[in-house]
């Protein structure tokens, strides 16, 4: 296996650190727990944060495609 990361890969590590960062201000701001505790909050809520903003791409993505699909009949 190649230690070489592909862009995809490079651009998926570097959104992910953005959404932990955001993520690890919302948890530590709402909740109080000990620190274990807290990063599995923040993990978790990174990985929702991640996929909500994927899928919201996707989803625009989608609508491009279905827009330029109608202009052409």
């Amino acid at each position: 296996m190649s230690d070489i990361l592909t862009d995809h890969e490079k651009d998926t590590i570097r959104d992910f650190h953005h959404w932990i960062v955001v993520a690890r201000r919302m948890v530590h701001d709402s909740f109080t727990g000990d620190e274990k505790e807290l990063q599995r909050l923040t993990m978790q809520a990174a990985e929702g944060l991640m996929m909500d903003h994927r899928l919201g791409a996707i989803e625009s993505q989608l609508a491009d495609i279905k827009t330029a699909l109608s202009d052409k009949e």
